[in-house]
């Protein structure tokens, strides 16, 4: 029997006023191995109008391979390779930017930084795999994995959903992956394993 309780969001977690940003700031925030399909968002970027920038943090085995490829496709100077930010300075990331891309391509389990993006009201562009879909409410902004003409598709459809995607997304994840909302199902969960 399996049970799924999903992780909650970090209640301290507080986002500043971001800087104004010219044209549209993408995030990509993760690890740089394979399977986060951060190679796929790089060949996104060219079917992108160049008011697109992208933004990737986090460290990796591919960082260098990345570049390369950033370089090669003609979209370096619109990719900024920022490596990894310390936990506490990471919200001011989010703040700056207006959309958050996870791009992964293998089934992994719901990641703290989709829910990091959805608190600090960013709207979430998604690939259709594992857990991180499960908590996107606007399916129009889930794509198939390792497919960049569908990402770069979703990441487009947000300029044409109603405004307020991201407030929505903050509500639905504070009623949804609060601390008093996943802490009960916790406690639930081992009082029953007591009783069997």
């Amino acid at each position: 029997r399996v049970e799924h309780i999903p992780n909650m969001i970090d209640p301290e977690f507080t986002v500043p006023e971001g800087a104004e940003t010219h044209g549209i700031q993408l995030l990509y925030v993760g690890s740089l191995t394979e399977n986060k399909g951060v190679r796929y968002l790089i060949e996104a970027l060219p079917l992108l109008p160049e008011r697109y920038r992208l933004r990737i943090v986090g460290n990796g085995e591919l960082m260098p391979i990345l570049q390369a490829r950033s370089e090669r496709l003609g979209v370096s100077d619109r990719t900024e390779f920022s490596g990894r930010i310390p936990y506490e300075q990471i919200s001011e990331t989010y703040a700056d930017s207006n959309i958050f891309v996870h791009p992964g391509i293998w089934p992994e389990p719901l990641n703290r930084t989709v829910l990091e993006a959805m608190q600090a009201a960013l709207p979430v562009v998604c690939t259709n795999i594992g857990g991180p879909p499960e908590v996107i409410p606007d399916e129009e902004l889930l794509c198939e994995p390792a497919d960049p003409e569908a990402l770069a598709a979703a990441i487009r459809r947000v300029e044409e959903l109603p405004e307020g995607i991201g407030n929505r997304n903050q509500r639905y994840i504070e009623t949804h992956y609060s601390p008093p909302i996943i802490i009960p199902k916790i406690l639930e969960f081992y009082e029953r394993l007591q009783l069997e």
